[in-house]
Order: C-alpha cells, then structure tokens, then sequence
C-alpha cells in the first residue's frame, strides 16, 4: 500500500476573515497625563505621605481608543502598598458619567514605590475593569471557522428520526447542500491599565478579552504598549486644580484620614 506524503495528511487550514482590530498603543490626551500627576501630587499635599490611588480613564463613545480625560471614583482602599477596585464604586462612578462618555480603563500610582511593574493585585484589578466595560466598548473582531468532527447536513423539512440520530451537530436544510461550513463571531473588548510613579514615569497595557460567539471559547491577555500623546496638551488652571483638590479630598481616604466615628453613650 502506497502511503501518503505527510502534507497530503494535513487537515485544510480553517477560514478567518478579519473584521476588526484591537488598539496597538495607549493614546492620550496630554491633558488626561496632567491630571493624573495632579492627583498624585495633591494626595502627598493633603496627606503628608505618598499612597496609591486609583482613577477611571475616560473617552468618548465613538472613540474608545483615546483617553480624554481622567475620573476619580470613592476609592475602596488606599495603602502604601497596594489600591483595591470594587465594581460598586465603578457602577456608581458611571450613574454619573455625562452622557457621550465610556469609561475605557482605569490608572493607578505606585506613589513613591521602587517597583515599576503591574503587581498581582493590579493584575486582579485589570480583570475587574474589563469586565465591567467589556459590553461599551466590545466589537467583532474575526469571523472564524468552527469545524465539528461529525457534522451532518440533512436535506429535509420534516427529518427522520433515524437521520438525526447520526452525527454530533446537524444542519437541517430545504434542499441538497453540497457543502456548508460554520463561521462563529468572535467579539473582542479592550481597556486600558496605566500605572505611574511620583516622578513623572508611566507604564500602560492593553487588556483584552474575545469570546467566540457559538463556541464560548474565552481568552483574556494583556501586553504593553506605547504612550502617544495627544492635544489638548496644557496643564490644569487654577480653577481646576481647587476643584480636583476637593474631589481628592473627598474620594482618596488613606487609613486615619477619616475622622473618627461618634459613639452614643448609653
């Protein structure tokens, strides 16, 4: 018996047709960058320490792929060491939002710290804020083959019972097919996750997640990616600076900066 040439054994390679593209860069506007290294400076003004603080970083909803702005959600915790996200803050961060605004990452300091690196935590963080914004900024990315080891075509309305049986997966037809192949959806959401430091240093990462629509094969990643700034390129006005002065004061509590509770006496 004559064998086969090993190529001649390959299964056919299974079709994909691009239909869209996650961002490859962090884009943002040199006005968001000012922002948050106001934050950072105000929290060590307010609190005589450098702690960690997390924001939300904005863009408008027909373009996700550009930080705008920066927002300040109620922190849940902020140490020395390590800030927490709780989607209940992010939720009622986004009751708030003005409308034409998405919510498309989150950025956070390590204050003072000599590592310049995503932590655990952080990496914990990243999955909370995609999650959350994963349906406001989600898009079709591929249309991708499935193949089904056992898939039967039938070519009738009302099908034997018997023909059904056959197979893993059966595609009912009114007529003859001579060949049929499943493409599935596979939907893609994106943030961003940008970390700075007290002196000026950033790092940033493009999150994402796809989902196969049929399938539900779900993969999660992240990779780093470069900074381009955009206009508006200024500093906070006074008028500004007063306004996030307060707002720091309000959302970013380090343990002790809340005053203490008063207790009833009996």
């Amino acid at each position: 018996m004559k064998l086969k040439r090993l190529n001649d054994l390959k299964r056919p390679s299974l079709l994909e047709i691009t239909l869209g593209r996650f961002p490859d860069r962090v884009t943002m506007t040199g006005y968001a960058r000012s922002k948050a290294l106001a934050v950072s400076s105000l929290v060590r003004e307010l609190y005589g320490e450098s702690y960690e603080w997390y924001g939300l970083t904005l863009g408008e909803e027909d373009r996700p792929e550009v930080i705008r702005d920066i927002g300040l959600p109620r922190n849940a915790a902020n140490l020395q060491q390590y800030t927490s996200l709780d989607s209940r803050d992010l939720l009622a961060f986004h009751e708030e939002l003005q409308p034409g605004w998405v919510v498309n990452g989150w950025i956070h300091s390590h204050g003072d710290l000599n590592y310049h690196g995503f932590s655990p935590v952080d990496e914990a963080n990243h999955r909370v804020v995609l999650d959350y914004v994963a349906s406001r900024v989600r898009r079709p990315l591929v249309k991708r083959e499935i193949r089904i080891d056992g898939l039967t075509v039938v070519a009738a309305r009302d099908p034997e019972d018997e023909k059904l049986k056959e197979g893993t997966v059966t595609i009912l037809t009114d007529g003859p097919v001579a060949r049929a192949r499943i493409l599935e959806t596979v939907y893609g959401s994106f943030c961003f996750a940008v970390l700075i430091g007290d002196s000026g240093w950033m790092l940033q990462h493009i999150v994402t997640k796809t989902r196969g629509i049929l399938t539900g094969t779900t993969v999660y990643a992240h990779m780093e990616a470069p900074l381009v700034l955009e206009a508006p390129q200024r500093e906070l006005t006074g008028v500004e600076m007063e306004k996030l002065r307060e707002e720091v004061r309000r959302k970013v509590r380090p343990p002790g900066a809340d005053p203490p509770e008063h207790l009833e006496r009996l």
